[in-house]
């Protein structure tokens, strides 16, 4: 039997919707019966410790909701292993064998289901159903960083290296690709839902977005004065988010580049983030090994998620738009819900750092891999809790 502590709520005797005059005044009762000046309880001094902390952290704005959220993140009833309560089953049943280097991106192709993960030596191989290679490609030049596939065997890959940013499209057989320089050190890319559009940010505060094929400059512009550290496109192409180093992130319209919403209530710099199928949801990922949930719409903080136990490397929302997992330099994948409900998982995958993760676009399967090279195939069900 777990004991859980009692919330900042619970050590008050108010609800979770209690207004500040009704915390005030529960605080105000409690420490007249409590405080060691008029209590003879030899736990008098812990006891008004607790108090005090649950009166400071409700009666201020900004403190209260971040607490909102790590209570919605959190568990709070003892789960059995295999409860039915929880909405997400997952089994390996597959580990792939195959690239000599990491692997730093894995990605499924939507109509036809096949797996695709590139290495550090730009080896991409494709994957049959038995876990057989049914193809290799080597790409020229660069490293590869990112990787989406497409419908009708089209794949497009991008890497960078220094300041040289790299992208390849494969169709089928034919592959093309570009190199853009530029001035600032490049730190971070992503591939557009549709693969038209890749954009990089860079450590010298700039984000560019540019055509896949052409390499033409879509936008490019300034972010203020901090490295941009993550970058992400909405699965519609309607939104790109950028995580910088001062711990912020901004929402822009992803065709333009015009500005839309700031999100401030972060603690450190941003690693990862993803949006949600629906864009209901983004999740940002921080150096503070948190993942932060957020309502896309108002920017409010939702959840705040705690569990792995090193920088998290990458994030990747499941089609039913709840669900997402993580890949952590710990070894770790983790399953996470965004909406309400249990259904958190922490999975022991390697003793190496896991660089990727992504779903299928059935959402039956997880792929993850990293730097021990080997490409690992999940099976999942995810049913949510009603």
């Amino acid at each position: 039997m777990i004991t859980l502590a009692p919330t900042h709520y619970e050590v008050l005797g108010v609800g979770s919707s209690a207004d500040t005059n009704t915390i005030r005044k529960a605080y105000r009762r409690l420490a007249h019966k409590h405080h060691p000046d008029v209590s003879d309880s030899p736990d008098a001094h812990d006891d008004m410790t607790r108090i005090n902390d649950a009166f400071e952290t409700l009666m201020d704005e900004a403190r209260r909701e971040e607490y909102d959220a790590m209570l919605a993140g959190a568990v709070r009833e003892t789960i059995q292993e295999h409860s039915p309560k929880n909405p997400v089953r997952i089994k390996l049943v597959k580990r792939l064998y195959g690239h000599k280097t990491p692997v730093y991106a894995v990605s499924f192709a939507p109509d036809s289901g096949h797996l695709i993960s590139v290495g550090f030596d730009n080896e991409l191989i494709w994957w049959a159903e038995t876990g057989e290679k049914s193809r290799q490609a080597k790409l020229e030049s660069g490293s590869v960083s990112v990787l989406k596939a497409f419908a009708e065997d089209k794949v497009v890959a991008a890497g960078s290296n220094e300041s040289q940013v790299n992208v390849w499209c494969l169709d089928q057989e034919q592959v093309t690709s570009w190199r853009g320089v530029h001035e600032e050190w490049v730190s971070c890319l992503a591939i557009s839902g549709d693969g038209n559009s890749v954009a990089a940010g860079s450590i010298h505060h700039h984000l560019r977005v540019c055509d896949s094929v052409t390499g033409s400059a879509r936008f490019s512009l300034r972010t203020e004065n901090s490295s941009v550290t993550a970058v992400a496109f909405s699965p519609d192409g309607q939104f790109l988010a950028s995580g910088t180093a001062d711990a912020k992130v901004a929402i822009r319209e992803a065709k333009t580049g015009k500005w839309i919403r700031t999100i401030e209530k972060l603690r450190s710099v941003v690693t990862a983030i993803a949006f949600s199928s629906d864009n209901r949801y983004l999740a940002v990922a921080g150096v503070d090994l948190s993942i932060r949930v957020f309502n896309l719409d108002t920017g409010q903080l939702i959840k705040m998620l705690y569990g792995h136990e090193r920088p998290i490397e990458a994030i990747a929302f499941h089609p039913n738009g709840w669900l997402f997992a993580s890949a952590s330099r710990d070894g770790t994948i983790g399953l996470w819900n965004a909406a309400k409900g249990i259904g958190n998982v922490r999975l022991e995958a390697s003793s190496r750092p896991i660089s990727c993760v992504a779903f299928s676009a059935d959402g039956t399967r997880l792929a993850a891999s990293g730097q021990d090279k080997v490409v690992r195939l999940f099976e999942v069900t995810a049913v949510m809790p009603g």
